[in-house]
């Protein structure tokens, strides 16, 4: 399988699969926001919404920032996802269990 870490639909409209990358653009750009949602592959990935061609070029100057600020956006990436995986996971619970006491 190919890794596309960023794939730009518009201007102002991009996926992004890499969380780190993701909590790097958000830390240099505050303005950017982000929703997850899985792929067609099944896996969890960002649509972000917002400018992020001059948090892009910040980073891969090497431009330093803060790390408490990162940290931050990466805690709160990660929660997104596992809130997203554990809601879809009780929605599939939650569907066979009343499949099977509708059978019964």
């Amino acid at each position: 399988m190919r890794y596309n870490p960023v794939i730009i639909n518009g201007k102002n409209l991009s996926i992004i699969e890499d969380t780190y990358l993701l909590a790097a653009l958000m830390t240099f750009e505050p303005s950017i926001s982000c929703t997850p949602f899985w792929n067609e592959s099944g896996k969890v990935v960002f649509e972000v919404a917002g400018p992020i061609s001059e948090g892009m070029r910040r980073y891969f100057s090497g431009e330093q920032a803060s790390l408490v600020v990162y940290t931050a956006k990466l805690k709160f990436l990660r929660s997104s996802i596992f809130s997203l995986r554990k809601s879809s996971a009780n929605y599939k619970h939650g569907l066979c269990g009343s499949l099977n006491r509708s059978v019964a």
